[in-house]
């Protein structure tokens, strides 16, 4: 027995020394490639700063010091502006710099705008248009001397160094500097920089452009003729609603779009009955939808015959939800019968759009109606009629607070939460604070709204014990971008830093789950979605977004998208689905990572839907044309290769039939 046990003894030695001699192999040994960026991903997932991630940003390799730079960025921890500012100025590779400059943009480290205009003075263009953009994110309205520095780069011999002035006026919120921008785009030689350049006239708001506007309306890019039109809808100049009409029999359906919505603003004789001739033409069910909603807008009473008459050829559900809301506004109390037989139907979108058409109307009478819709089994009808009778029917706001909060959908409580925060009602903080206990049994937009309401009342009193409950409740929860609120409203309304409270994420995918999913997808995957109007087929951005492509994979080959709706669809903006619920609010049941990259959103770009930072999951979008202010904001993770036009003809409620993944060359 001695013997054995001693023998025994012998082995557990033996072992632990082979364990700890694996590990410290493990640890001496130089890590692949692909191992070093897995581990990178694994820190950008867990949102930590980790010396491990540090040490990567002196990697002997650039791609993994530039991998390392962008990770920073995104985590944006209190230390990354510092961190990222040292590799601008110190690294020795003008693509890890290029990645650094990017990545410092997405941090709020506003004090380093300044030094990097500075240093894109003597900066390669392709460094400097970065370090450009990236002051652009961090300058605000009040940073008057930033701005000014920023119109000095409208000169830059470099053009992208000019573009990249255009938008970081933009986004610096840099209406002032309108002049400046007309001018520039008047006497500017490049095509491209000139297109930047209206883009960012007519995002900032600049009716004064006109002369710019005009010279557009022509040219041969769909999508610069729609920003024309949509910057001279914006003009007080008579000659606006001449423009905006012959742009309505444009050839490309998205700048007609946009006339239609230039249009719905003016108030003239010429607008009204061309956009109602309009739509006795029009066949198209998206630019219908676009001028009924347009004419419903204007008042316009024109075009009240041809509603009736699409009406009668019992048209689809949008047509018909669209025609409800126009018929009450100009109809008013008149239009209540053609309601009733219509909120009966099986269509949910129907009785939804039949809650608005009530509350356009407006009138006590209409009360009942709504409290019908409000016990409606769809909680989009349920909830567009909760909005209503708040609005209208004040009085017995608590009856429908308290149904509100108690609905088995989270989104009548996220409304009704935020109803109770805006007006400060005191007497619901013990029910507000009893919310938080729930913790994971209660969504985390939920918990979040209840944060954000407790945040109001400690706008007024920062003693409030219930406030201040919810908001340690908030700093404990188990999920992490509860936690990070809270740790918000403690900076913004207390001003304390509560981040050390906040532990990294838990993540959903294991470090080498990763690593073998850098290994596996050395060349980018494909993905095909099949909906009832044809095939998308579109490249997925792993090199850009891994942990969202991944997370889209694993939705895909689970049949997640199978018979799931494209829910929102805006002509010239997007379309939208993912959604398993179809109401916009829904997603797989987790929130995965934004991962902002300097990929650009032009037509057919694939990104994730999200309702603020690290909020992303199962919905995502595609855009008809270039949405530039979406970059940086929003994760891209593909790209539309074949079947665009699959993607203009999507109206709301199609469906997505499946969706499957393939490697190799896309065919």
């Amino acid at each position: 027995m001695k013997r054995f046990l001693k023998r025994l003894g012998a082995l557990a030695v033996l072992l632990l020394v082979v364990i700890a001699a694996y590990y410290a192999y493990d640890t001496l040994r130089e890590r692949t490639f692909a191992e070093k960026i897995g581990e990178i991903i694994h820190f950008e997932d867990r949102r930590e700063l980790a010396e491990q991630l540090r040490q990567h940003l002196d990697d002997a390799v650039p791609d993994v010091r530039a991998r390392a730079a962008l990770a920073v960025g995104r985590i944006g921890a209190t230390e990354s502006g510092k961190l990222l500012y040292e590799i601008i100025t110190s690294d020795s590779s003008m693509d890890v710099v290029a990645r650094a400059a990017f990545a410092i943009g997405l941090t709020v480290d506003k004090q380093y705008a300044d030094d990097l205009l500075d240093l894109a003075i003597d900066q390669p263009s392709r460094v400097a248009m970065r370090l450009v953009e990236a002051a652009g994110r961090l300058t605000d309205t009040s940073m008057t001397a930033e701005i000014d520095m920023i119109t000095g780069f409208l000169g830059h011999p470099s053009p992208e160094v000019r573009e990249a002035a255009c938008m970081a006026l933009f986004r610096a919120g840099a209406r002032d500097k309108g002049p400046e921008l007309t001018a520039f785009c008047q006497s500017e030689p490049d095509e491209q920089v000139r297109v930047v350049a209206l883009y960012s006239l007519v995002r900032l708001g600049v009716g004064e452009a006109t002369p710019v506007y005009e010279d557009f309306l022509a040219d041969a890019d769909p999508f610069a003729r729609s920003l024309a039109v949509r910057g001279i809808s914006l003009s007080d100049d008579p000659r606006a609603v001449h423009y905006l009409t012959i742009a309505l029999n444009d050839g490309d359906p998205r700048v007609v779009a946009q006339a239609v919505v230039g249009l719905s603003r003016k108030r003239s004789p010429e607008a009204t009955s061309k956009l109602a001739g309009k739509l006795r033409q029009e066949r198209d069910e998206k630019l219908r939808v676009a001028l009924i909603d347009a004419m419903r807008a204007q008042g316009n009473p024109e075009g009240f015959d041809a509603v009736n008459a699409i009406l009668d050829s019992r048209p689809p559900a949008n047509i018909i939800a669209a025609a409800v809301r126009y018929l009450a506004e100009v109809q008013k109390d008149r239009a209540v019968m053609i309601i009733d037989s219509l909120q009966t139907l099986d269509d949910p979108y129907i009785r939804a759009a039949c809650a608005d058409a009530y509350a356009t109307i407006g009138t006590k009478s209409i009360i009942p109606r709504l409290a019908v819709l409000f016990n409606d089994k769809v909680p989009t009808v349920r909830l567009t009629a909760f909005e209503h009778l708040l609005a209208i029917d004040s009085t017995n706001a608590d009856f429908y607070l308290g149904n509100a909060l108690d609905d088995s959908c989270f989104v009548l409580p996220v409304v009704a939460i935020d109803y109770i925060g805006e007006r400060r009602l005191e007497a619901y903080l013990p029910r507000l604070r009893a919310l938080m206990d729930l913790d994971e049994e209660l969504d985390p937009d939920v918990r979040t709204a209840t944060l954000d309401a407790a945040a109001s009342f400690l706008s007024e009193n920062t003693s409030d014990t219930l406030a201040m409950e919810i908001l340690i409740a908030g700093i404990r929860d188990s999920e992490y971008v509860v936690r990070k609120k809270a740790a918000e409203i403690y900076k913004d309304n207390l001003d304390e830093d509560r981040t050390y409270m906040v532990p990294p994420p838990a993540v959903r995918l294991s470090r080498g789950k990763v690593i073998g999913a850098v290994e596996k997808y050395r060349a980018n995957p494909y993905a095909t979605i099949v909906t009832n109007r044809g095939e998308i087929e579109m490249e997925l951005y792993f090199d850009q977004a891994p942990l969202t492509v991944m997370n889209f994979i694993s939705l895909a080959e689970s049949g997640f998208y199978e018979n799931v709706i494209f829910h929102r669809v805006v002509p010239n903006f997007v379309v939208q689905g993912g959604d398993p619920t179809g109401h916009g609010w829904g997603g797989p049941g987790y929130m995965i990572r934004c991962e902002y990259s300097p990929e650009p959103y032009i037509r057919g770009t694939v990104g994730i839907a999200t309702s603020g930072k690290d909020t992303g999951g199962s919905q995502f979008f595609i855009t008809h044309s270039p949405q530039p202010h979406l970059e940086g904001r929003y994760t891209v993770f593909g790209q539309v290769l074949s079947g665009i036009d699959v993607v203009d003809q999507i109206v709301r409620g199609d469906t997505i039939k499946e969706v499957s993944i393939h490697e190799g060359d896309f065919q």
